[in-house]
């Protein structure tokens, strides 16, 4: 197993930056892998961990300013269009939050500065939220300078490097195979034994690769293949929220791709196919992972149930109570603008607060930046998500598969987000809004582009997999 954790991060980061030769996309391979992190052992090249007094969402960042520098350098591939260092210089409509959260975390950076007297302490308490608008923009300029094709193939990459992560997580947490060092993080008792979770091993890019593998035009066996397994890998997990997205995304995939072309047939072939497919990964399952399968079947039936008590973990009660106990210090402190960046000890829901933040997205937004700042990430996303599904529904077919994949993505992140951190999770700041960021590029980029002279390869060999 030693090796095992060796050869992963190795092999997929060598194909990263050998793809990246003639594709400058692939340099977010690191950045994504980091992104990553324990679920594909790329924790263990401590290369890109150093220097140690940084955190991880810094040292992210520093790798991502790296391949922003990098990419900033070569001649965009549209003579005719001015590519700025953050991409094209148009601001669109849906990026005016985004500029009105930027505005917030100045005002609660100059908060803290007045508080401390500190400007290096206020800085360093604002730095993670900063990472999030600062890494949009270095997404931004990097991505614009990809063809539509070039795009297509670095999220192949990335939903192929997911699919070896759920490989491994259903070898570890399905068949109890030693593949993660560390202990189980929850364990539940069922049937008289135990049923335990190693979530901080779970992929957590499973929604990227369900949007794109749903998006596609057509669904080839090799795709097919990416979609059993991040199915099976949901599963596995035994989370609620993320099952009911899954089930989620393939509504909205089948529902956007007809708005535009209605096809009765198309439709009945496709939902045949879902069902199939559906039904083959649920079989696997609960054949050899039976006692697993029955615990999810009863999670799942305690949907919309009262909660039994503080030791259902995870329960919507709980999650209700952390809600409310937050929303209580933010009304207290400014109900608006929210506490901003105190220092630790003060303004503060309790000691357990960072662990509260892990279980919904909503409630450290609201807790740094109040309600002014849930009503700016609203719209942030829903104009995204709108302006992503307009895309997708006109087109060339590249674009439109492009789009529906971050409809898809977008609006399963929001399902999420009453679930888990998503986008607020600290350790990956830097690369929290980059499927928006890619939303605007493609929103920039003219609909019909030079075709390009070959087909991604990465893309290529998923899609004659079985030929």
């Amino acid at each position: 197993m030693g090796a095992l954790r060796l050869a992963v991060p190795a092999a997929l980061l060598l194909w990263f930056l050998w793809k990246a030769r003639t594709n400058r996309l692939f340099l977010l391979g690191v950045p994504v892998l980091m992104l990553m992190g324990g679920s594909v052992f790329f924790e263990n090249v401590k290369i890109f961990w150093k220097p140690g007094r940084f955190d991880s969402a810094t040292l992210m960042m520093g790798w991502l300013v790296v391949a922003w520098m990098v990419t900033v350098l070569r001649r965009p591939r549209e003579d005719d269009q001015q590519v700025g260092l953050f991409g094209v210089g148009r601001i669109l409509p849906e990026e005016l939050p985004l500029i009105g959260l930027a505005l917030l975390i100045a005002l609660h950076t100059w908060g803290a500065f007045q508080g401390s007297g500190d400007l290096a302490s206020a800085a360093s308490l604002a730095a993670g939220t900063f990472y999030l608008v600062l890494g949009y923009l270095l997404v931004r300029g990097i991505a614009s300078r990809a063809t539509r094709a070039e795009t297509q193939e670095f999220l192949a990459a990335v939903v192929i490097a997911n699919t070896v992560a759920c490989l491994l997580f259903i070898l570890h947490q399905g068949l109890h195979l030693p593949i993660y060092l560390g202990q189980w993080n929850i364990t539940y008792a069922i049937g008289g034994g135990d049923v335990s979770r190693a979530t901080v091993f779970a992929p957590v890019l499973n929604l990227l690769a369900l949007g794109f593998v749903l998006a596609k035009r057509r669904w080839t066996p090799g795709w097919m293949v990416v979609l059993a397994i991040t199915m099976l890998a949901i599963l596995v997990s035994l989370t609620r929220t993320l099952v009911v997205a899954a089930v989620l995304g393939l509504v909205l995939a089948i529902i956007a791709r007809e708005l535009s072309r209605p096809d009765f047939g198309r439709v009945a072939r496709r939902i045949t196919v879902i069902v199939v497919a559906a039904g083959l990964v649920v079989v696997a399952f609960s054949r050899f992972v039976p006692a697993y399968w029955h615990f999810l079947l009863r999670r799942l039936s305690e949907i919309g149930a009262a909660s039994q008590g503080a030791g259902q973990v995870g329960n919507w009660h709980l999650r209700a109570l952390h809600w409310a106990a937050t929303q209580r210090v933010v009304e207290d402190h400014d109900i608006l603008f929210g506490v901003g960046f105190a220092h630790p000890g003060t303004s503060t829901v309790n000691a357990n607060f960072i662990h509260w933040t892990s279980d919904m997205t909503w409630l450290p937004i609201m807790y740094i930046f109040g309600y002014a700042g849930l009503v700016l990430v609203g719209l942030l996303l829903g104009g995204f998500m709108a302006r992503s599904l307009w895309l997708s529904l006109n087109p060339p077919e590249e674009r439109r598969e492009l789009c529906l994949t971050y409809f898809i993505t977008l609006a399963l992140t929001v399902v999420m987000g009453f679930q888990m951190w998503t986008f607020m999770v600290p350790t990956g700041y830097p690369m929290g809004f980059w499927i928006l960021a890619l939303v605007a590029v493609e929103a920039l980029r003219p609909a019909e582009q030079a075709a390009v002279a070959t087909v991604p390869s990465v893309v290529r060999r998923v899609d004659s997999v079985a030929s």
